[in-house]
């Protein structure tokens, strides 16, 4: 699907651009060549091409010629000369850089428009989680190593650690939302929809922990057997359809904002069903 811009957001956008320095007009040029529609290329582009031509100009400027050398005066009057001294206050508003420098606000707002399919969304949050999963199985074997040697560690079941692994999605993406809180551009979905997606992620994990378990541990209720997987299905196909439909466009128009519409749609099923 090719992503449409409005003339509003093509303009702002332009005024934005050129507000930022080469070197921070490349970096963006960079993150934005994967768009199928070409206009805030070219806006950059067309940014870069322009200060790249003044610097020439300015390079390409010829050396004035001498003054031709006047006759001294005779006897001059010092008392009538001026004598003046360039102004300290122009160099400092000439070599005022605050107006190439661009807030957060505005570059969030640059970039406050996702473009579906996000597919490059879609791989870091995967990876995101995929870390999350990683460093949580590390730990466990790290910590089943040290403790192998004890009598306690052969009574430690794997149904003792799952339910806390419903919690790692959660921790992964409000980790790494931390850490990027200083880079100038983030993906969409971490900037808007950290929230629903961790709520999302929370409830999927917790329905696949079901299917092994066999035990709903759910937000108000819990119960066993068949009921749970009930639960734990309907929970997992709204999950999973929310997180999809969050990087391609099923449906703009059922597509909830945050995860409490999740959290209420498990509720209901927990309340219907046990």
């Amino acid at each position: 699907m090719t992503a449409k811009f409005t003339e509003e957001y093509l303009k702002d956008y332009k005024e934005q651009i050129r507000k930022l320095p080469l070197d921070e007009l490349y970096e963006v040029l960079d993150i934005i060549r994967k768009d199928d529609s070409p206009e805030r290329q070219d806006i950059v582009k067309a940014r870069i091409a322009e200060i790249e031509d003044e610097s020439d100009d300015e390079s390409n400027v010829a050396p004035s010629a001498p003054f031709p050398e006047q006759p001294p005066e005779p006897n001059p009057n010092l008392s009538d000369t001026q004598i003046t001294f360039p102004s300290e206050q122009v160099d400092s508003e000439n070599d005022d850089s605050s107006t190439l420098e661009i807030t957060q606000e505005e570059l969030d707002k640059i970039n406050n428009t996702q473009h579906l399919p996000d597919s490059d969304g879609c791989i870091t949050f995967v990876f995101f989680v995929a870390i999350g999963f990683g460093i949580a199985l590390f730990a466990l074997v790290g910590g089943s190593m040290s403790a192998n040697r004890t009598a306690g560690f052969h009574d430690l079941k794997i149904t003792t650690v799952l339910p806390y692994f419903k919690y790692v999605p959660i921790a992964s993406i409000l980790f790494f939302h931390y850490l990027s809180t200083k880079e100038k551009i983030r993906n969409y979905w971490l900037n808007h929809l950290k929230l629903a997606l961790s709520i999302a992620s929370f409830l999927a994990v917790n329905a696949i922990i079901t299917f092994i378990t066999g035990t709903y541990s759910g937000i108000f209720h819990s119960c066993s057997g068949r009921p749970a997987y009930m639960i734990a299905a309907g929970v997992l196909f709204f999950s999973i359809t929310f997180i999809v439909n969050t990087f391609l466009p099923i449906s703009q128009r059922y597509r909830p904002k945050n995860g409490f519409t999740l959290a209420a749609l498990a509720l209901v099923l927990e309340t219907a069903i046990r």
